[in-house]
């Protein structure tokens, strides 16, 4: 797809149907994360954990909505994949990281016609000892920072038209 259209078709997607992702399509949408920019170079500080297993994913989304005492929250919108990036405890740009691992993976899924949404709250509540840490088999020191859910979307992908208040100084 054109790099424009890849651009004005982006969207957060939290309809999906239950369609496996191809292999080869969800190594080139991490390999887009893994080219992000990161601060200072310091790529051993991120991990990035892609997860199909829909025990997990259940077990994590349990977790989450005990934390928001909501029984029917769902923060994972029933997306097939969760990809989640970690950043090694005191990495200072681990935000900033994390948002352009995603936004890469996000617009890469987006070529492939695969949706895509950025999870942050729920990552955001969880402390560094939620039960679902340790089945990440991340280094030590490593945590979740936010997500990133995927899937063949219900819709087919259509950008919105965003406005954001611009101002051009010459």
């Amino acid at each position: 797809m054109d790099f424009d259209k890849v651009i004005d078709a982006r969207v957060s997607t939290r309809k999906y149907i239950d369609k496996k992702i191809e292999k080869n399509n969800l190594e080139k949408i991490v390999d887009a994360g893994v080219k992000a920019p990161v601060g200072n170079s310091l790529y051993e500080n991120m991990a990035i954990t892609v997860i199909s297993n829909k025990d997990l994913i259940q077990e994590i989304l349990e977790e989450a909505r005990e934390i928001v005492n909501d029984p029917k929250a769902n923060p994972i919108y029933s997306a097939p994949y969760l990809i989640i990036i970690s950043a090694k405890e005191g990495h200072i740009t681990r935000l900033e990281d994390t948002a352009c691992i995603i936004e890469n993976m996000a617009l890469k899924a987006t070529d492939l016609e695969i949706g895509s949404c950025y999870i942050r709250g729920m990552f955001e509540r969880f402390g560094k000892d939620a039960r679902f840490i340790k089945k990440l088999n991340l280094e030590e020191n490593f945590y979740p920072v936010h997500g990133l859910i995927l899937g063949y979307p219900k819709e087919k992908l259509q950008g919105k038209n965003h406005k954001i208040k611009t101002n051009y100084i010459y």
